[in-house]
């Protein structure tokens, strides 16, 4: 019941004081709008991130020919090595353990034509594993199958992107295109599927059986990655250290003692390293924005050593007729707490509306997660107890005649 008091008792002192309430308000409220905002932004750069890296496949292991260097949103520098076969892919399938699929590739920038367009596009050799392996799904037609391949036949899948340059409001399937004034004809459409982490356009693509493309496209007799499907995650770098050894022994690198001449690289270890670059973005633009809190706070700093200096007189009027100084001190701290959880709430609710406008209207990413607004609470209310500690303390120690000696 005394609680309830002090409460009413706040309310109606704070509207006396409108301006200066709504200048700390505004504090707290910039403040954890920043975070918020701050916040999701970095969450929604990593999900992105995440994102793309797991459509790259689940529990997959690539074999680049050459060294890879990764610089992050960017395709993949590869140094041109002519050493990775297709015999390398087979023998990955046959001797590793724990492998369900083997995909070898290769590919090339190409020009594609129907009729009066064209376009630049990525043409990838390879085998039917790939769409299981890599995550793409098929909107209409098929996919090539395996006596396609092993006849070298001149058929195509092709991506979005290149569905909307050439095709317009045409039925793609049936049609004949031409990859490099090759004829090819098109048996397959790619459903959407965006950029990769690395940067590449995986819908600007076609898609052709590898051993035309070898043959009749790209006239090479050496592939450019092979991706390998593994069981289980925890299998991944015994997969990863067989494949080596199947490699050094067929490259022929352990008799002449040289470095590899390949590069293993999987999406666990890449979703790993990505997750911890996000969260230490997260933490720095958190921690930036954070600082706008001390200005709330240090608002509700003045204004409750204002607020305590222009009401001594009451605060010792009512230690004179028996006001206990716990009395004192619960209600200046309750004004504290409830200065800056105000400000917090409004600062939740702009910092929401805010993500999700930038979301809406730019190209960020933002995600609002319940523990960016779960954690804002918690901030406001420690930003209330902390600044708002020291001065109702100074109020509850003071005597009747300290207090009334100001009036």
């Amino acid at each position: 019941m005394r609680t309830l008091r002090i409460i009413k008792s706040i309310r109606r002192l704070l509207f006396l004081n409108k301006l200066r309430v709504a200048l700390t308000l505004i504090g707290i409220a910039v403040g954890i709008t920043s975070v918020i905002i701050m916040v999701a932004i970095g969450e929604g750069a990593k999900d992105r991130m995440l994102s793309q890296i797991k459509s790259m496949g689940s529990n997959l292991i690539t074999v680049d020919a050459g060294k890879v260097k990764e610089v992050i949103g960017r395709r993949r520098q590869t140094s041109k090595v002519t050493t990775l076969k297709e015999k390398d892919a087979e023998a990955i399938s046959q001797d590793c353990n724990y492998v369900n699929a083997v995909a070898p590739t290769q590919e090339q920038m190409v020009l594609v034509k129907f009729e009066n367009g064209s376009t630049g596009s990525r043409a990838i050799g390879t085998t039917p594993e790939y769409p299981a392996i890599r995550n793409y799904e098929i909107a209409h037609g098929r996919f090539f199958d395996d006596d396609d391949n092993k006849f070298s036949r001149r058929v195509a899948v092709v991506g979005d992107k290149v569905v909307r340059y050439l095709f317009r409001d045409i039925n793609p399937i049936g049609e004949t295109i031409r990859i490099n004034n090759v004829p090819v004809e098109v048996i397959g459409v790619l459903k959407s599927k965006g950029a990769s982490y690395d940067g590449a356009d995986e819908d600007d693509v076609v898609f052709i059986p590898l051993n035309t493309g070898m043959r009749r496209l790209f006239n090479v007799d050496y592939i450019k990655n092979i991706y390998v499907q593994v069981s289980a995650k925890d299998k991944i770098e015994n997969v990863e250290e067989e494949i080596r050894s199947i490699l050094r022994e067929k490259h022929r690198l352990n008799v002449r003692n040289k470095e590899d001449d390949f590069t293993l690289q999987n999406t666990y270890t890449a979703l790993k390293t990505e997750n911890d670059a996000g969260e230490t973005f997260t933490d720095l633009i958190t921690g930036v924005a954070a600082l706008s809190l001390l200005v709330g706070g240090v608002g509700i700093l003045a204004i409750m050593f204002l607020s305590v200096k222009e009401r001594r007189p009451e605060i010792g009027l009512r230690i004179a007729i028996g006001g206990r100084p716990v009395d004192i001190l619960l209600q200046f701290l309750l004004e504290a707490v409830i200065l800056s959880m105000a400000g917090g709430i409004i600062g939740i609710l702009l910092g929401w509306i805010g993500a999700k406008l930038l979301g809406m209207f730019t190209e960020l990413a933002t995600s609002v997660s319940l523990e960016s607004i779960t954690v804002s609470v918690a901030v406001s209310i420690i930003i209330g107890v902390t600044f708002g500690a020291f001065p109702a303390w100074r109020a509850s120690q003071l005597t009747p005649r300290e207090a009334l000696m100001s009036a």
